[in-house]
């Protein structure tokens, strides 16, 4: 493998989903959360919509990076497996489309439960105490190194051999 990388910000990579749905009383809804320390995302429970405070929840899809806004800090970051496709999640898990031509979506999966990435995660979360979120923007102009696809898919290969 060449060393060759290039350094790019996160928002070079990542695209904001914007997928809402309106929450129903009659609808039952599939939410997930997202374990601490890069353990994944994981289907939480099925509830009615009746149950649900929120009015809309976030509609969450297959390969898309998943962010838990209050734990990033603690890892709680992960890629979207095709059993979750269209869960739901609450407003404060930000979901992201990866740019595949720039990154594989299993590469970066790979690269979020990293001690330097989790430690990205905190440079760009701020509040005081049990307060503390990542902020989105902050998030997004961090940068990671990423090599060139070739190199990305041995990663991902021997990582999932």
């Amino acid at each position: 493998m060449s060393t060759e990388t290039s350094l790019v910000s996160l928002g070079d990579v990542l695209t904001k989903s914007e997928e809402w749905a309106d929450v129903t009383p009659e609808a039952t809804y599939r939410l997930i959360t997202v374990r601490l320390w890069g353990r994944g995302v994981v289907k939480r429970s099925e509830v009615q919509g009746v149950q649900i405070a929120a009015q809309r929840m976030r509609v969450i899809r297959t390969n898309q990076l998943i962010i838990s806004r209050i734990d990033a800090r603690n890892g709680a970051l992960g890629l979207v497996t095709e059993d979750l496709d269209g869960s739901f999640a609450s407003a404060d898990f930000p979901t992201f489309h990866i740019n595949p031509v720039r990154v594989l979506p299993k590469y970066l999966a790979w690269m979020t439960t990293t001690s330097g990435f989790v430690a990205l995660c905190r440079r760009a979360s701020e509040g005081t105490t049990n307060r503390v979120r990542l902020q989105e923007d902050r998030f997004l102009r961090q940068q990671i190194h990423v090599p060139p696809l070739g190199e990305q898919r041995c990663v991902v290969d021997r990582i999932e051999s």
